[in-house]
């Protein structure tokens, strides 16, 4: 059986501490889609992975098919 590899998430509060990258500015880039993040209830856990990506100068993540940020 193959092993999942799971992406480390934390909270947008988390994600500022953990980069030194203000609340304000990691909560622009998940809204806009350059870092990957969900929406769980009220709160938005941040892909840290895809946020650590985007520190190192990677490009703005693929949109997977099928799959759609949803705006309420």
């Amino acid at each position: 059986m193959a092993s999942l590899d799971f992406p480390r998430m934390g909270t947008i509060q988390q994600a500022a501490e953990a980069s030194g990258i203000p609340v304000y500015r990691v909560r622009q880039l998940c809204k806009v889609g350059t870092v990957r993040s969900v929406q769980c209830g009220r709160k938005t856990l941040v892909n840290l992975t895809s946020l650590a990506e985007w520190m190192q100068g990677g490009a703005e993540p693929p949109q997977q098919p099928g799959i759609h940020r949803v705006s309420l």
